[in-house]
C-alpha cells in the first residue's frame, strides 16, 4: 500500500465518497467532515459547488491538512440534463432517488436514455492555493436496478461499451473508470504537471544536481523504472526515441519523443513524470511516479492510452 503522507478532509459527510477518493489519490489520507452550518449548494456549476465546499472545509481543517470539495451529479438526456447539479437534492440517496428517476423515465425507449456522471474536485492547500480536476463517464439508464456494489445511481447506470451496470461491474472497475476516478487522475495530473506539485509545500527546494541524483536513484531502484530507463533521458528534458510495440512481425517500433521531468514535493518526496509521444505528438502516454527522494516508488498514476501493444 502507498504511504499515506498527505492529509486532507473531504467537505462531505459521505463516508463512501471519502473512502473511494482516498483509494483514488495514492499517498493521501482523507476523512469526511462532520460539521454544522454547511453552505447551501446554490452554484450554477459543479465547480462552483465544489469550490464552496472546499472553502468551507478549509475553515474547519487543521493547519497542515488540505481541504477537498467534490460535487457530482447525473445528467439524463431525456430529462433535459436533470437532475444535474441538483442531484444531491433530487431525492434521498439510494433506493428513493433511483425509484424517482425510473418513474420519470417510465416509457422512455432505450435509445433516449443516454446519461452521464460528472465529478468536479477542488483541492485547497493549507495556504489556500487551488488545484482542480474534472471527470465525466458517459452511459445510459437501465430499466431496473441491478447489482450490489457502489452507491448512488450505480445500480441503474450502464457505462458506454458495457452491458452491466456500475453496481454489477463492481468497486474494482469503479476505481479505474468512474467519473470520480477520472476527476482524481486529472487532479493528480494538475498537481504533478507544470510545477503544480510544488504547491503541496512551499520551499520544496531542488536544483539540477538534486534532480539528477533523484532520477539516477529512481531508474536504478525498481524493475519497472529500469525497463523505462532504456527509453527516457536520465536528466530532465526530451529526446527522440523509438517506442517498441508488441505483436508478431512485421510489427515496427514507433518513432516518437520521450521526456523526463521531476518535481520536488516536500523535503523527502518527488514526482517523476515520464511522457512518450508518437504520431508527431498527436498521441501521448504519461506515467506519474510518486517517489521518495531515495528512489522508492510509492505509487504510480498513468494518463493516456499506451502505445499499441507496447512491449516493455
Amino acid at each position: 500500500m502507498p504511504s499515506r503522507s498527505r492529509r486532507a478532509i473531504l467537505a462531505s459527510r459521505n463516508a463512501h465518497k471519502a473512502r473511494e477518493l482516498e483509494e483514488l489519490l495514492p499517498g493521501w489520507t482523507i476523512a469526511p467532515l462532520d460539521a454544522d452550518g454547511w453552505p447551501p449548494e446554490t452554484g450554477a456549476t459543479y465547480e462552483e459547488n465544489a469550490r464552496g465546499k472546499a472553502e468551507f472545509g478549509r475553515a474547519h481543517a487543521d493547519g497542515d491538512a488540505w481541504a477537498i470539495g467534490e460535487d457530482s451529479g447525473i445528467e439524463v438526456d431525456a430529462l433535459g440534463g436533470r437532475p444535474g447539479v441538483e442531484s444531491a437534492r433530487y431525492a434521498p440517496e439510494g433506493a428513493p432517488a433511483i425509484a424517482k428517476l425510473l418513474r420519470e423515465l417510465d416509457g422512455v425507449p432505450a435509445e433516449r436514455r443516454g446519461a452521464r456522471y460528472v465529478s468536479e474536485l477542488v483541492a485547497l492547500s493549507p495556504d489556500g492555493a487551488e488545484v482542480r480536476g474534472s471527470g465525466t463517464l458517459e452511459g445510459r439508464i437501465a430499466g431496473e436496478p441491478r447489482g450490489t456494489e457502489g452507491f448512488g445511481y450505480d445500480p441503474v447506470f450502464v457505462p458506454d461499451g458495457e452491458e452491466r451496470t456500475v453496481a454489477e461491474l463492481g468497486d474494482a472497475w469503479k476505481a479505474q473508470s468512474s467519473h470520480r476516478a477520472r476527476a482524481a487522475r486529472a487532479l493528480l495530473k494538475a498537481l504533478a504537471a507544470a510545477g503544480a506539485a510544488a504547491l503541496l509545500l512551499a520551499g520544496c527546494g531542488g536544483n539540477d544536481s538534486e534532480q539528477r541524483e533523484v532520477l539516477a536513484r529512481f531508474f536504478l531502484h525498481d524493475k519497472e523504472a529500469r525497463k523505462l530507463s532504456t527509453l527516457f533521458p536520465h536528466v530532465p528534458g526530451k529526446i527522440a526515441c523509438t517506442i517498441p510495440v508488441g505483436g508478431p512481425p512485421p510489427a515496427k517500433p514507433l518513432d516518437g519523443d520521450c521526456a523526463t521531468d521531476v518535481t520536488f514535493v516536500k523535503h523527502d518526496r518527488a514526482v517523476v513524470t515520464l511522457t512518450e509521444t508518437w504520431q508527431h505528438g498527436g498521441l501521448a502516454h504519461t506515467w506519474f511516479f510518486f517517489i521518495k527522494r531515495s528512489g522508492t516508488i510509492e505509487s504510480v498514476v498513468q494518463e493516456g492510452a499506451p502505445a499499441p501493444q507496447a512491449a516493455r
